[in-house]
């Protein structure tokens, strides 16, 4: 650091353009101020760092970044910074939030206190014009370090102390409640570092490894993706996390990829009081990414106490490919994917295939081409007939390749329960799936929503449903899912309020709102449809309420004009040659009340293999056509008659 960064904050109250100096009582004043902003809302972590070099620099004392190690964030005494980021992270997230409050409710305030770049001795400036008082110009010269400030004596005496507490925690009473959910954690996303911002599919591949290794442990509650990946981005403290997450511990890491070099940060902290309990930053070469994971996944373990299931000796992170542009490719490919929109799905393809390419023995990458097949036929954009056999052929060859792959297993009960209304083929498919993997969130929904919802079996479907909440509790897609199961229930009220959930967590969450327009159709609430399209325009553009609009106008008696809207409709569908349509149609037209033309549809949708016919027995959609002796034969045809 240079010499003039080091100088300008040698006394309290220096300021770097030479304004006035507060006093010791107006720095604390402020400080106060800052601490109970919005900016440090729920922020304990960056809080207690703030206080803490605060206090020391005005009482004179140097900081050092292995005491800030020591002394804000539990680290060991023999803390070595060259190896734990842990400083100059939280020194980053700290100047960020501080910069956020001066330019908000903090832009009156009469002190402002900083944290320049290059050290950890906060500057102190009365602003101009404000009533502060002042200190001598001439700073008295700090006082000689007390002995109980010195960490080199007092970092012993606290070692000690750790363990007495430990020791007498291990022997209090059995009659005291233990913390809840002490093996349980969250892997946040870990954040790129490198100086390509292309390479975040790289550090989001790497946390979803790491999010997987750790599910296959028994006796830990890891935390799904969905739940995570809503931290992305926005720095969160670690507490506010444990809470919302109901975990006990969180994993923060960075990546930094150069070339085929990485620079892998990861920090297990106790949410309980922000402390880390492990860190570790690897260098390595790219080709040792497998091996790092695994060390990160057994650290982990070894930290929570957790004991590993079967073979100990076995590895948590095995590698399905030792070709890393295979890998590289794979990971692109559920980069794509994460996205769930259409495009999103069709760039997945292509890099799954060209994993593939790579290396033919790959079987994560057919896992993840069928899931691609799979999601744009279920939601219309690829012909059902030309887009499911590609994905079980997909999902089959990965099996072959690598039976005990839980994804594939996921990946067939898909094709088998939405597209070859074969049942027990699909209940084989999702058990096996929750065998090899109890701790899967996603195989907790596909089993719930695929399987016993299509069934009608809905206690058991909203219970399992529930499970896959338990381990993903902030997925949009897994709340709506849950909405969907008390529509089909006839629970209203309950449905709305989950979509609205959803739509919380996630206000461009097309499905839930659609999902919610339903509800209200079927309950025949013109006012709230309404309000609920405007939401909808609002977020979305190219909105088609058409649909909607029938329903509307059958409910007022206007059949003529419903009619002549769902035509249009269609004819839309039609142009833009979007397929799938056939289910919605069937929908719409028996809302209005024609049931010729319903079955007609239905018909059509039955030839045509349209995945959404599978929930025909449950979706209120149909009640209108339930006594017709046409509906039961199709249920029979569908393996849903019973």
């Amino acid at each position: 650091m240079p010499a003039s960064a080091r100088e300008q904050f040698g006394t309290i109250g220096a300021s770097p353009n030479g304004a006035g100096k507060p006093s010791p009582e107006a720095v604390r004043a402020q400080l106060d101020k800052i601490l109970a902003s919005r900016a440090f809302a729920g922020a304990e972590r960056p809080g207690r760092f703030l206080r803490f070099i605060v206090e020391q620099a005005l009482v004179g004392n140097q900081l050092k970044e292995t005491l800030l190690g020591v002394e804000v964030f539990g680290r060991n005494p023999a803390y070595d910074p060259r190896l734990d980021g842990v400083v100059r992270v939280e020194a980053v997230k700290l100047r960020s939030r501080l910069k956020e409050y001066y330019e908000t409710e903090g832009a009156a305030g009469p002190v402002r206190i900083d944290l320049p770049k290059g050290g950890y001795l906060p500057c102190f400036e009365a602003l101009p014009g404000q009533p502060v008082e002042l200190i001598e110009k001439a700073a008295a010269p700090p006082p000689r370090r007390a002995w109980w400030t010195d960490w080199r004596v007092i970092a012993p005496l606290l070692a000690l102390v750790v363990l007495m507490a430990g020791y007498l925690l291990a022997r209090r009473s059995p009659h005291r409640p233990a913390a809840p959910d002490s093996s349980s954690i969250a892997v946040l996303p870990f954040v790129n570092l490198s100086s390509d911002k292309e390479n975040e599919y790289f550090s989001d591949g790497l946390t979803d490894d790491l999010i997987n290794a750790l599910t296959k442990v028994r006796g830990l509650r890891v935390v799904a993706r969905g739940s995570a990946f809503q931290f992305k981005g926005k720095n969160p403290d670690i507490r506010a996390v444990g809470r919302q997450l109901n975990v006990a511990t969180v994993l923060e890491g960075s990546v930094q990829r150069s070339g085929h070099r990485l620079r892998i940060t990861a920090q297990l902290s106790s949410v309980a009081d922000g402390y880390h309990l492990w860190s570790e930053t690897y260098d390595r070469q790219l080709a040792d990414v497998f091996a790092v994971q695994d060390e990160i996944s057994r650290a982990i373990v070894g930290a929570l106490e957790v004991r590993v299931a079967g073979n100990p000796g076995r590895p948590l992170v095995e590698s399905s490919t030792q070709d890393l542009e295979a890998y590289n490719l794979y990971l692109q490919g559920r980069f794509h994917l994460n996205k769930w929109r259409p495009e999103g799905a069709r760039k997945g393809i292509e890099y799954f295939a060209q994993a593939i390419a790579k290396d033919p023995g790959y079987a994560p990458a057919y896992t993840g081409m069928a899931d691609c097949y799979t999601w744009l036929a279920v939601f219309g954009w690829n012909a059902a007939r030309q887009a499911m056999p590609q994905a079980r052929q997909a999902a089959n060859r990965a099996l072959q390749l690598d039976e005990t792959l839980a994804a594939a297993h996921v990946s067939l009960g898909y094709v088998k329960a939405l597209y070859d209304w074969d049942w027990p083929g699909a209940e084989r498919e999702f058990k096996r799936a929750l065998e090899l993997s109890p701790g899967d969130a996603d195989a907790h929904f596909a089993y719930s929503v695929t399987y016993l919802t299509p069934l009608g079996r809905l206690d058991e479907a909203l219970a399992e449903i529930q499970r896959a909440l338990a381990l993903d509790p902030l997925s949009p897609y897994k709340i709506t899912a849950e909405g969907m199961i008390y529509t089909d229930r006839r629970e209203y009220d309950r449905a709305v309020e989950r979509y609205r959930k959803a739509i919380e967590l996630d206000p461009f969450f097309y499905h839930a709102y659609d999902e919610m327009l339903g509800v209200e159709a079927v309950r025949g609430r013109p006012a709230a449809m309404d309000a609920i399209m405007q939401a909808m325009r609002a977020a979305f553009t190219n909105v088609d309420d058409t649909s909607f609009r029938a329903r509307v106008a059958a409910r007022q008696g206007r059949r003529a004009e419903a009619r002549g809207l769902v035509e249009r409709w269609i004819q839309e569908c039609n142009r833009t040659q979007r397929p799938g349509k056939s289910c919605y149609a069937a929908q719409i037209y028996a809302s209005i009340g024609e049931k010729d033309l319903a079955f007609q549809w239905l018909d059509k949708a039955y030839e045509e293999r349209n995945p959404l016919l599978a929930y025909a027995k449950v979706m209120p959609n149909y009640d209108g056509l339930r006594a017709d002796p046409r509906f039961r034969a199709l249920l029979n045809r569908l393996g849903l008659g019973n």
